[in-house]
């Protein structure tokens, strides 16, 4: 890709000294001197009937340059002549200068041995520029020798004329006429060429070289009073906004390439864009990688001019798809690009962009031809609105892409795709929620996408957890935020956080921070093989200690409530398909989150605007969609398998497991006919803290009359939960189930105290959720603990008390309490829509035992026991 970003800035030593004698820089010239005792001095002079001149010291070159820039107003042709004239008449006089051709400007550079060469090259600039242009003469030859050469590399095609005109690059368009300077007419125009741009008004200088170089060229230039006079370039301002679509065979078959040309009224602002959108790990480049049909940049302009500036980009794309058409393709491309332009322009101005262009050169003749230009350069404060050129080009195949229709059809159908992506690209692509915290230390971000895992199945349960470890273990060396990835059946994405960087930052600034990391991460991450082993090492050693040796009873658990997505009960997946989950198959899981629907949500530490400037912000790193963006629909209902399951732990492993549990009532398969509705639930938090949101829309078994409440399915949630702060702990019903005499009726046999220690959790999300008791034993204590288990909650229902509920209930406030107090907590439940200080509506006894009569029933019961190989 080309820009005009320097790679390595230079350190300059040198400065030249003393005043600028000569007349005031008139208003919104581009290039001022920099500060006396600057470290890299640029100075600036305007003198009275002279060309500007710019003195840019430095020491270290092999030798200082002096270099003059002409501004022609003429056009190719015109331009290539005059500065072929120019060129061998300095030729002709001892000077070894060449010449540098644009298409309405030109610079002739000079090494120059010593000072003392400097002020003969300018009187011999200014009679190269006075003495008229006589036919047969050798510059008419060299002129007509680089005419026509001109005619060798034509512009691909007229269509691209308005962006080379914004740009400057050299080149004919079409049918273009080319004057012959052979004929007595020809010449005539050549001359009438010099007398109108060969002056002081249109031509700057620049020298670059030590501080006593700079002098000398002061002197030089001062010294030096022959030059024509004139006025300054006029430099037109385009008449209206230009589209065009052409052919060309510069690219492959099934490619596209799309330029997008904005002329400015700042030079300045211009280039600094041209910098910031060409720059490695740009939003411009994230967000093109992220569309349907992926482009990639391949070159970046940022010109300015005499009145005004240029910001160009061009992008490609190969190997686009039959459908959708290549225009719509290209258009969203173009919105993109477009967008990302007008992002850039709409910056603070750079006012040190112009010096740091210049300093940055290396070889002194393009720090001066830099320079000069710079001078002549200035912002066009009158100037009408910015206007645009873009045009899609095409290879001329009979296979698609190709435009609908040739010439202005294909246009016209261009142009209504792009309409079309504007306005899609000026909707939000995030949904946004916001809390303001006023004087917390950080602010917390939260990004990711509401579909979590709901389009994973069996072959690749597990690779979205796998992306987003490998996306953050990506990014970790990179960000000065702090990131981490978050992982629930529901919601995949990343939480961002970090405090002011220094009181000089603002709290939009530091809004806008956060939120770019958290969504540089999710949009614009690409992965590595060695990223996708440490996030496959961590991935791997949460499963296991979640669910001991290679998690092979909790695979076996999710495989049977959820057969065809057992990832939706554990969304780190299961062992084998992560210990083989290949990088490709992770990289698109994690593009293809990053295309869906995503929501923010923002804890701001300072006000609601702090907040926007960090939504905007993430939206920055986003690819529009002409679609809606939804999470996808596995088609079918989750049918459980209730009953026994065996499983296999690894040689060696020290105790057996099992796991015994029932599904949780769905939205798609509960009812409840009185319409009863349950509290929310509280969100879940795994052993390894993956986060769970809170469920939705799921409703009451048998029709029980219970609080009102927000919806079903977070009402089971709340109500497993409530189970689970039973079943745990000390004094909890799983510790009376394996103890002496636990759960036996009077005439029962008296039961021996068991070394099993039992736990229960909630697993899952909206789609698929299950209450589960994990057990681990001696293998020879295992069945019967898996069955004092199953017996317990099978007879759940009967059992709990208002006194097992008012100590569930108390552990749930205090953990809630407790968990409130982090910042991570509120944040999550801002994303998942829960309230954080509304309290949980009161659950009766007989809500709670109609919840378990119909969740926990003996059929709906799966057990499964893993003993070691």
């Amino acid at each position: 890709m080309r820009s005009l970003r320097p790679a390595l800035p230079l350190v300059l030593l040198a400065a030249c000294r003393g005043p600028a004698p000569g007349a005031s820089p008139a208003p919104g010239h581009a290039l001022v001197s920099t500060p006396e005792g600057s470290v890299g001095r640029i100075e600036v002079r305007h003198l009275d009937a002279r060309p500007r001149l710019t003195l840019v010291s430095r020491d270290g070159d092999p030798a200082p340059a002096i270099v003059a820039s002409v501004a022609t107003d003429l056009g190719s042709v015109a331009t290539t002549a005059l500065a072929s004239v120019v060129e061998a008449r300095l030729l002709a006089a001892g000077f070894d200068v060449d010449a540098r051709i644009d298409r309405s400007a030109f610079r002739v550079r000079l090494l120059a041995r010593d000072a003392a060469r400097v002020e003969p090259f300018l009187r011999a600039l200014a009679a190269a520029f006075a003495q008229p242009i006589a036919a047969g003469s050798p510059e008419v030859a060299r002129a007509m020798e680089r005419v026509q050469a001109l005619r060798s590399s034509p512009l691909d095609a007229p269509e691209l004329a308005p962006v080379a005109a914004c740009t400057g690059r050299l080149g004919l368009a079409g049918a273009e006429p080319v004057v012959d300077l052979a004929t007595p007419a020809g010449v005539r125009e050549l001359e009438g060429w010099r007398a109108a741009a060969l002056h002081a008004g249109r031509t700057s200088i620049a020298a670059v070289g030590p501080a006593a170089f700079c002098a000398a060229a002061a002197r030089a230039a001062e010294g030096v009073d022959r030059w024509p006079a004139g006025g300054p370039p006029a430099d037109a301002w385009p008449a209206a906004d230009t589209l065009g679509v052409y052919t060309t065979n510069q690219i492959e078959r099934r490619a596209a390439r799309v330029t997008v040309a904005a002329r400015v009224a700042s030079p300045q602002v211009a280039v600094a864009a041209a910098e910031r959108l060409g720059a490695p790990g740009s939003p411009l480049r994230a967000r093109l990688s992220a569309l349907p049909s992926p482009f990639r940049t391949v070159e970046v302009l940022g010109v300015a001019r005499p009145r005004g500036g240029c910001v160009s980009v061009t992008i490609e794309a190969s190997d686009l798809p039959a459908a959708p058409p290549v225009e719509t393709s290209a258009a969203l491309a173009a919105a993109v690009v477009r967008q990302e332009i007008r992002r850039g322009l709409a910056a603070p101005a750079d006012a040190a962009v112009a010096t740091r262009q210049i300093l940055t050169a290396q070889d002194p003749r393009d720090a001066g031809a830099r320079a000069s230009w710079w001078a002549l350069s200035g912002s066009a404060p009158s100037a009408p609105p910015e206007r645009w050129a873009t045009t899609l080009g095409v290879p001329p195949s009979a296979e698609p892409p190709r435009p609908a229709a040739p010439g202005e059809a294909g246009a016209r159908l261009f142009e209504a795709e792009l309409g079309r992506a504007l306005a899609a690209g000026a909707q939000p692509a995030l949904e946004r929620r916001a809390l303001v915290e006023r004087g917390q230390g950080e602010v917390w971000v939260l990004l990711a996408s509401p579909c979590g895992v709901a389009e994973e199945g069996v072959y690749d349960a597990g690779a979205t957890a796998l992306a987003a470890l490998a996306a953050v273990q990506t990014r970790r060396r990179e960000l000065d935020v702090a990131i981490e990835p978050w992982v629930t059946a529901d919601a995949v994405g990343v939480i961002a956080h970090a405090p002011f960087r220094d009181e000089r930052e603002t709290p939009a600034e530091l809004g806008r921070r956060v939120a770019s990391a958290a969504a540089r991460t999710v949009a614009a991450t690409i992965l590595g093989p060695e990223a996708l082993t440490l996030a496959r090492a961590a991935a791997l050693q949460h499963l296991e200690r979640l669910s001991g040796g290679r998690a092979a009873a909790l695979e076996a658990f999710a495989s049977a409530i959820a057969p065809d997505h057992p990832s939706w009960i554990e969304p780190f997946g299961v062992w084998d398909r992560v210990a083989s989950g290949a990088l490709e198959t992770v990289q698109l899981r994690w593009q293809a989150l990053a295309t869906g629907p995503l929501r923010l949500a923002v804890l701001a530490n300072a006000d609601a605007s702090q907040a926007a400037a960090a939504g905007e912000a993430a939206e920055r790193w986003l690819a529009p969609r002409l679609a809606p963006r939804s999470c996808g629909s596995p088609d079918g209902a989750v049918v459980p398998r209730p009953g026994h399951h065996d499983a296999r732990l690894p040689a060696g492993t020290p105790l057996s497991q099992a796991v015994v549990g029932a599904r949780l009532p769905a939205a798609r398969d509960a009812t409840t006919p009185a319409g009863a509705r349950l509290p929310a639930a509280r969100d879940a938090t795994t052993p390894a803290g993956a986060r769970l949101p809170a469920a939705r829309d799921a409703t009451t078994p048998a029709g029980a009359r219970l609080p009102a409440a927000r919806d079903a399915t977070t009402a089971a949630r709340e109500l497993a939960e409530l189970t689970v702060a039973a079943l745990n702990g000390e004094g909890g019903l799983l510790a009376a189930a394996l103890s002496v005499n636990a759960a036996a009726p009077p005439a029962a046999t008296t039961r021996q105290q068991l070394a099993a220690r039992a736990s229960a959790r909630v697993l899952g999300g909206t789609r698929a959720a299950a209450l589960a008791v994990e057990i681990r034993a001696p293998s020879a204590e295992l069945a019967e603990a898996s069955s004092r288990v199953k017996e317990l909650l099978a007879g759940l229902a009967q059992r709990v008390t208002d006194a097992d509920l008012g100590r569930a209930e108390a552990h749930l406030a205090r953990s809630e309490r407790d968990a409130l107090a982090e910042p991570r907590r509120r944040l999550i439940n801002l994303f998942s829509g829960r309230a954080s200080r509304t309290p949980p509506a009161k659950v009766t006894l007989a809500a709670w035992r109609a919840f378990l009569a119909g969740a926990l029933g003996a059929d709906a019961i799966v057990t499964v026991e893993a003993r070691p190989d």
